[in-house]
Protein backbone atom coordinates (compact mmCIF):
# COMPACT_ATOMS: atom_id res chain seq x y z
CA UNK A 1 0.00 0.00 0.00
CA UNK A 2 2.51 2.19 0.85
CA UNK A 3 4.68 1.92 -2.62
CA UNK A 4 0.90 2.45 -4.27
CA UNK A 5 0.89 5.93 -2.75
CA UNK A 6 4.18 6.85 -3.58
CA UNK A 7 3.60 6.04 -7.05
CA UNK A 8 0.79 7.83 -6.99
CA UNK A 9 2.45 10.96 -5.64
CA UNK A 10 5.58 10.78 -8.02
CA UNK A 11 2.58 10.54 -10.82
CA UNK A 12 1.09 13.66 -10.23
CA UNK A 13 3.85 15.41 -9.57
CA UNK A 14 5.61 14.11 -13.12
CA UNK A 15 2.69 15.07 -14.23
CA UNK A 16 2.24 18.88 -13.41
CA UNK A 17 6.13 19.15 -14.12
CA UNK A 18 5.48 18.11 -17.88
CA UNK A 19 2.61 20.57 -18.48
CA UNK A 20 -0.92 20.67 -19.95
CA UNK A 21 -1.10 19.91 -23.60
CA UNK A 22 -2.98 22.78 -25.15
CA UNK A 23 -1.04 25.68 -23.31
CA UNK A 24 1.77 24.95 -24.16
CA UNK A 25 1.20 25.70 -27.95
CA UNK A 26 2.52 29.11 -26.98
CA UNK A 27 5.95 28.16 -26.28
CA UNK A 28 6.27 26.36 -29.67
CA UNK A 29 5.40 29.07 -31.35
CA UNK A 30 7.83 31.45 -29.80
CA UNK A 31 10.26 28.68 -30.20
CA UNK A 32 9.53 28.60 -34.02
CA UNK A 33 9.78 32.13 -34.82
CA UNK A 34 12.98 32.47 -33.10
CA UNK A 35 14.02 30.36 -35.92
CA UNK A 36 12.39 31.43 -38.63
CA UNK A 37 15.28 34.13 -40.56
CA UNK A 38 12.75 36.22 -42.00
CA UNK A 39 10.77 36.75 -38.76
CA UNK A 40 14.13 37.73 -37.12
CA UNK A 41 15.20 40.10 -39.97
CA UNK A 42 12.33 41.89 -40.26
CA UNK A 43 12.09 45.17 -39.23
CA UNK A 44 15.41 45.40 -38.02
CA UNK A 45 18.38 47.34 -38.08
CA UNK A 46 22.08 46.41 -37.99
CA UNK A 47 25.65 47.97 -37.43
CA UNK A 48 28.88 46.42 -38.43
CA UNK A 49 31.68 48.48 -35.84
CA UNK A 50 34.67 50.60 -37.77
CA UNK A 51 37.12 47.82 -39.62
CA UNK A 52 39.37 47.55 -42.38
CA UNK A 53 37.49 46.95 -45.90
CA UNK A 54 39.55 46.41 -48.99
CA UNK A 55 37.30 48.07 -52.58
CA UNK A 56 38.64 46.90 -56.04
CA UNK A 57 38.82 49.86 -58.29
CA UNK A 58 37.88 50.22 -61.54
CA UNK A 59 42.02 49.34 -62.81
CA UNK A 60 41.44 45.88 -60.16
CA UNK A 61 43.89 48.20 -57.74
CA UNK A 62 42.84 47.38 -53.89
CA UNK A 63 41.99 50.65 -52.20
CA UNK A 64 41.95 50.23 -48.58
CA UNK A 65 39.59 51.92 -46.38
CA UNK A 66 37.85 51.47 -42.75
CA UNK A 67 34.26 51.35 -42.57
CA UNK A 68 31.69 51.17 -40.94
CA UNK A 69 28.15 50.27 -41.83
CA UNK A 70 24.72 50.28 -40.92
CA UNK A 71 21.77 47.90 -42.56
CA UNK A 72 17.77 48.42 -42.10
CA UNK A 73 15.98 45.93 -43.49
CA UNK A 74 12.05 46.25 -43.57
CA UNK A 75 9.11 44.09 -43.21
CA UNK A 76 9.45 42.70 -47.02
CA UNK A 77 13.04 41.93 -46.59
CA UNK A 78 14.39 44.83 -48.53
CA UNK A 79 17.69 45.90 -46.94
CA UNK A 80 19.15 49.15 -47.07
CA UNK A 81 23.33 49.70 -46.39
CA UNK A 82 24.70 52.51 -45.84
CA UNK A 83 28.10 52.60 -45.68
CA UNK A 84 30.51 55.59 -44.33
CA UNK A 85 34.14 55.30 -45.64
CA UNK A 86 36.83 56.83 -43.49
CA UNK A 87 40.93 56.77 -44.81
CA UNK A 88 42.97 53.73 -43.91
CA UNK A 89 44.89 56.14 -40.89
CA UNK A 90 41.52 56.77 -39.64
CA UNK A 91 41.32 53.30 -37.30
CA UNK A 92 38.61 54.80 -35.21
CA UNK A 93 36.27 56.20 -37.95
CA UNK A 94 35.99 59.67 -36.90
CA UNK A 95 36.51 61.63 -39.90
CA UNK A 96 34.23 60.56 -43.07
CA UNK A 97 35.81 60.79 -46.35
CA UNK A 98 32.31 59.96 -48.38
CA UNK A 99 29.22 57.37 -48.21
CA UNK A 100 27.46 55.30 -50.43
CA UNK A 101 24.02 53.67 -50.61
CA UNK A 102 22.74 50.57 -51.34
CA UNK A 103 19.16 48.84 -51.61
CA UNK A 104 18.46 45.09 -51.87
CA UNK A 105 15.89 42.56 -52.07
CA UNK A 106 16.74 39.50 -49.66
CA UNK A 107 15.44 35.83 -50.96
CA UNK A 108 16.17 33.44 -47.47
CA UNK A 109 16.20 29.82 -49.68
CA UNK A 110 16.65 26.41 -47.27
CA UNK A 111 18.93 25.75 -44.77
CA UNK A 112 22.52 24.99 -45.39
CA UNK A 113 25.26 24.06 -43.21
CA UNK A 114 28.66 26.10 -44.14
CA UNK A 115 32.23 25.14 -43.81
CA UNK A 116 32.28 25.92 -40.17
CA UNK A 117 29.28 23.66 -39.72
CA UNK A 118 27.25 26.44 -38.84
CA UNK A 119 23.62 25.94 -40.23
CA UNK A 120 22.87 28.86 -41.87
CA UNK A 121 20.55 30.01 -45.32
CA UNK A 122 20.60 30.35 -48.23
CA UNK A 123 20.36 34.12 -49.13
CA UNK A 124 20.13 35.54 -52.69
CA UNK A 125 20.50 38.97 -52.55
CA UNK A 126 19.49 41.33 -55.70
CA UNK A 127 20.41 44.83 -55.88
CA UNK A 128 18.34 47.55 -56.74
CA UNK A 129 20.05 50.47 -56.06
CA UNK A 130 23.30 51.49 -55.72
CA UNK A 131 25.00 54.74 -55.59
CA UNK A 132 27.77 54.69 -57.12
CA UNK A 133 25.98 53.99 -60.34
CA UNK A 134 26.71 50.12 -60.92
CA UNK A 135 24.25 46.96 -60.74
CA UNK A 136 25.85 45.13 -58.92
CA UNK A 137 24.77 40.92 -59.90
CA UNK A 138 22.91 39.02 -57.37
CA UNK A 139 24.71 38.08 -54.79
CA UNK A 140 24.35 34.20 -53.79
CA UNK A 141 25.67 33.66 -50.55
CA UNK A 142 24.51 32.09 -46.76
CA UNK A 143 23.05 34.57 -43.74
CA UNK A 144 23.33 33.38 -40.38
CA UNK A 145 21.89 34.97 -37.21
CA UNK A 146 23.41 34.08 -33.66
CA UNK A 147 21.33 35.73 -30.90
CA UNK A 148 22.33 40.09 -31.56
CA UNK A 149 24.53 39.35 -34.49
CA UNK A 150 24.09 38.83 -38.05
CA UNK A 151 26.88 36.98 -39.97
CA UNK A 152 26.67 36.72 -44.17
CA UNK A 153 28.53 33.94 -46.37
CA UNK A 154 31.73 34.73 -47.55
CA UNK A 155 33.98 33.96 -51.04
CA UNK A 156 35.98 30.32 -50.68
CA UNK A 157 37.45 28.16 -52.82
CA UNK A 158 35.47 28.21 -56.14
CA UNK A 159 32.45 29.22 -54.37
CA UNK A 160 32.30 32.82 -55.61
CA UNK A 161 28.61 33.37 -54.91
CA UNK A 162 28.42 34.55 -58.40
CA UNK A 163 25.09 31.77 -59.19
CA UNK A 164 23.16 29.18 -56.74
CA UNK A 165 25.45 26.92 -57.79
CA UNK A 166 28.76 28.44 -57.07
CA UNK A 167 27.02 30.37 -53.37
CA UNK A 168 29.08 31.21 -50.90
CA UNK A 169 30.09 27.86 -48.32
CA UNK A 170 31.65 29.94 -46.10
CA UNK A 171 30.89 31.94 -43.06
CA UNK A 172 33.45 34.36 -41.16
CA UNK A 173 32.50 34.21 -37.66
CA UNK A 174 34.91 37.36 -36.90
CA UNK A 175 32.44 39.19 -39.31
CA UNK A 176 29.49 40.53 -37.91
CA UNK A 177 26.80 42.98 -37.78
CA UNK A 178 25.31 43.97 -34.22
CA UNK A 179 21.82 44.38 -33.64
CA UNK A 180 21.08 47.68 -32.74
CA UNK A 181 17.81 48.03 -30.16
CA UNK A 182 16.11 50.57 -30.24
Amino acid sequence: MKNISITIALSSIFLFSCGGGSESGGDTATKTSKKDPTVNLSNTAWKKACSPYNKLSTDDSATSWNVEISLRIDSSLKATYKARYFRPTDTTCESMMFDTLDISKFEIKGKVTSEESVVAYGLNETFIYSSENNNPPTNYTLIYIDSEKLYFGQKSGSNLGETSQTRHSSISLNDYFTQVIN
